[in-house]
């Protein structure tokens, strides 16, 4: 196969699985889906099956930084490397680990890949352990999933870490959480960001109506004095590429400056939150956390929008994306025909995510 239809294949794939699961949910009159359960044997089939298949693709442009990546790994000694312990130290030992084993760059990528998607689906078992297959499908259809299993490969699996993290935490599982979290700050140091807005919604405030009109200020500060924020964000330096991707700015919509397309995109959560959390009063305490988690993060991109590459730093929050749509829909009572409105979500949910890589990208 063209390394090119990868993706199209992938997503038309995720298109067909949602519709054979929203079909039955259409034309149902219930109120939930009457052959949900928790079994795993088909989440992790299908997870399986993309791990092994992403993770022996081929090494072409088609897939971003595969190229990147898989030319470092060509070129490092494992032996004459010294790990820098105040950077990303957890990709280097595990980078370093499998050059050392004699590891090939295809099973170097399945590795990778098998963390990024066995983390996620560990995470949608523990969050909606009710219907443990809809919540996979949400993040396999999510539009950013195939992007970040073969270009931003570092972000990407510390995004799912964070993810499982929250997971133990939500449960009260604090050693497993903290310890996870800091195996995903040792991936890509980006994740501090959810990290802290993690610690924000457990200690500090979960208001979801506070947050959702923070979120909107965010807009008005970053048209209004978007570039005084870049240029504070990229002195943190928290990130290894802050700085170079906040001092790129253009005004090309479609590329860079203002990204309304991104931010139309984004506030799709913001409005799942509000419905469920505001409108209906149906929200428990892990809902409040996981949209108190989405709305800094996103807000947190809002404000350096006009940076190239705002695609990395918008998967901050879009990770968590499915997550935000799923889980009320699994969890929580928010309408009477609850079921069919699943359905329908999946299927736009889906379709959208087919419509941006077949017909806009």
């Amino acid at each position: 196969m063209s390394p090119f239809l990868y993706q199209k294949v992938f997503t038309g794939a995720m298109m067909a699985l949602s519709t054979v699961i929203a079909l039955p949910r259409l034309a149902s009159d219930n109120y939930k889906h009457q052959e949900q359960g928790s079994s795993l044997i088909l989440p992790v089939l299908l997870c399986a099956w993309f791990v092994l298949w992403i993770g022996l693709r081929p090494v072409s442009s088609a897939f971003g930084d595969t190229t990147n990546y898989a030319l470092e790994y060509a070129r490092l000694d494992p032996y004459s490397v010294h790990v820098n312990w105040s950077s990303e130290w957890v990709w280097e030992l595990l980078k370093n680990g499998c050059k050392a084993a004699g590891l090939s760059i295809h099973a170097f990528f399945t590795i990778i890949a098998a963390g990024y998607v066995m983390s996620a689906l560990c995470a949608v078992k523990s969050l909606m352990p009710d219907d443990p297959m809809l919540g996979t499908v949400f993040v396999l259809a999510s539009l950013m999933f195939f992007p970040f299993a073969t270009n931003g490969l570092r972000n990407g699996l510390a995004c799912h870490l964070f993810l499982l993290a929250m997971a133990f935490m939500l449960k009260d599982k604090w050693l497993p959480g903290i310890l996870v979290s800091l195996m995903a700050f040792g991936i890509h140091r980006s994740v501090m960001l959810p990290i802290v807005a993690l610690v924000t919604a457990l200690f500090l405030s979960r208001n979801v109506k506070k947050f959702i009109v923070f979120w909107l200020a965010s807009i008005l500060i970053s048209l209004i004095a978007g570039g005084t924020f870049e240029s504070f964000f990229a002195s943190l330096g928290f990130d290894d590429r802050m700085t170079q991707y906040t001092t790129l700015v253009s005004n090309e919509f479609s590329h860079e400056g203002f990204r309304w397309d991104f931010l139309l995109y984004s506030s799709l959560p913001v409005l799942m939150a509000w419905y469920v959390c505001i409108k209906q009063q149906a929200s428990d305490n892990w809902y409040d956390v996981i949209c108190t988690v989405y709305l800094l993060c996103n807000a947190f991109w809002i404000m350096v929008i006009r940076s190239a590459f705002s695609n990395r730093f918008a998967y901050l929050s879009w990770f968590l994306y499915p997550i935000v749509i799923a889980y009320p829909l699994v969890n929580l009572e928010i309408r009477y025909d609850q079921d069919r409105f699943t359905g329908l979500v999946l299927l736009a949910y889906s379709a959208f995510s087919m419509f941006m890589w077949f017909v806009f990208w």
